[in-house]
């Protein structure tokens, strides 16, 4: 009897003190490890802006619908869209560190694009070219990548079936930059960016509409909810392949004269007179104001101030820049 107590005594001793048994252990044990918290996305992207990463700009069509829907603009952190031939536009699409395995539909430069193309030290990505931009793009010395002559484009015929249906994606055009030996930092900047969103002092702009051509009509519609602009082609949502209404934090708009380019093979070229100075408006949280921009030679950047003269610092997001024909009449409401 005596032995049989002893040894209850030590079982409860054991369940006792701490160190003993399978309850202590329970309690001794570490709390599980919380994720880390994500960096507020205007954070994130000022960080991200701040890196030396070379941009890539791709060149990505918008003839008319066979062209959208588009994939990739809504991953662009900056995005040009300006007139070519015929009243159609086409973007030239900027990305930092990024690793999409597919943008597109790709479509050839024009020798305009390579102004922002350098303006921004972007690795250059098109397929195919007009004679002029050909030529710049060995006289200027642009790094580029042609989708006419390398492997890592392919078609995808989910769209179209005609030649709006070109894709590669950013994955591959790093890789072979790396083979071709592109440089892949830079120090260059264009944009300065607030570290926070700041609601510009400025006129009511719920609404920016430029009517490219009597087929295509562009509009950005201010959404308070998400203080984000969202895009529209002749009155419908712009939608991207992966189901996302493509929107802007931010928006430049200013208007430059655009000129017929006498070529030599008589196929409507436009030249673009962008080396000077002008007006425009910067908007973003709904709001617009008055911008000066600048442009001493097409090498050169384009310097955007306030009324004031001082440089423009606009929101942390991604960017849209219209540059618009001068005889197209854009409206801000």
């Amino acid at each position: 009897m005596k032995k049989c107590l002893i040894i209850m005594m030590v079982i409860l001793l054991l369940f006792s003190f701490p160190g003993c048994g399978k309850q202590s252990q329970e309690v001794q044990d570490p709390p599980a490890q919380t994720p880390e918290q994500q960096l507020p996305q205007e954070d994130a992207f000022y960080q991200k802006m701040q890196t030396d990463f070379r941009p890539i700009a791709v060149m990505i069509d918008n003839d008319n619908e066979s062209a959208r829907p588009q994939i990739g603009l809504e991953n662009a952190y900056l995005v040009y869209e300006i007139v070519v031939e015929g009243g159609a536009t086409r973007f030239m699409a900027l990305f930092k560190d990024a690793d999409l395995e597919k943008i597109g539909p790709i479509r050839s430069s024009r020798h305009y694009f390579l102004d922002y193309a350098l303006e921004n030290d972007a690795i250059y990505v098109h397929a195919g070219w007009s004679n002029k931009a050909a030529q710049e793009i060995t006289s200027r010395g642009v790094n580029n990548i042609n989708g006419l002559t390398e492997t890592i484009f392919w078609r995808d015929y989910t769209y179209d079936r005609s030649w709006h249906n070109l894709y590669t994606g950013l994955d591959k055009v790093a890789a072979l930059s790396d083979q071709k030996g592109y440089r892949r930092t830079t120090d260059t900047k264009l944009l300065t960016y607030h570290k926070q969103n700041s609601t510009p002092v400025g006129q009511d702009a719920a609404s920016l509409t430029i009517p490219y051509a009597d087929f295509y009509k562009v509009a950005f519609q201010y959404n308070p909810e998400t203080k984000l602009y969202e895009r529209y082609v002749n009155q419908k949502p712009h939608v991207s392949q992966s189901e996302q209404t493509l929107t802007a934090k931010n928006i430049l708009v200013y208007s430059v004269p655009n000129v017929p380019l006498n070529d030599g093979i008589n196929a409507s070229r436009q030249d673009l007179k962008n080396v000077g100075s002008g007006t425009g408006y910067y908007l973003s949280e709904g709001k617009a104001v008055q911008v000066h921009w600048s442009k001493s030679d097409r090498s050169a950047q384009t310097v955007y101030t306030t009324a004031d003269g001082q440089k423009l610092v606009i929101n942390p997001g991604n960017t849209y820049i219209e540059i618009v024909p001068t005889y197209v009449n854009y409206t801000i409401g």
